[in-house]
């Protein structure tokens, strides 16, 4: 643990923080991240979805699709409240990579 640090002499500034990095660049990368990884996550589930939903063909695809909203939106929140980038991204991979390995599994199945 960091020893807490002493106050500045009278008469001198205090030392300035510098950030880590720039705001408007982790921004940018949260969003694409929302954009494009939301967008992969929400496609594997609907794949998947599509594939383990009884019915008929084309209404087992038209409620996976509509439920991949969801996904797509849900995804899109989790780049934005994760804590770091990092976390997101991993988030983002685990979930897009179930995804993806449940309708590789089931791909003798409807779609």
């Amino acid at each position: 643990m960091a020893a807490p640090s002493s106050p500045p002499a009278a008469g001198t500034a205090p030392a300035k923080r510098v950030p880590r990095g720039s705001g408007h660049a982790l921004l940018w990368a949260r969003g694409l991240l929302g954009l494009l990884g939301g967008y992969a996550v929400a496609a594997c589930w609907a794949a998947a979805l599509a594939r383990l939903l009884p019915g008929a063909k084309a209404d087992a695809t038209l409620v996976a699709t509509m439920a991949a909203f969801v996904v797509y939106a849900l995804a899109a929140i989790w780049a934005y409240a994760a804590r770091s980038t990092l976390r997101a991204t991993l988030g983002l991979l685990v979930a897009g990579g179930l995804g993806a390995l449940l309708a590789w599994l089931l791909r003798g199945g409807v779609a």
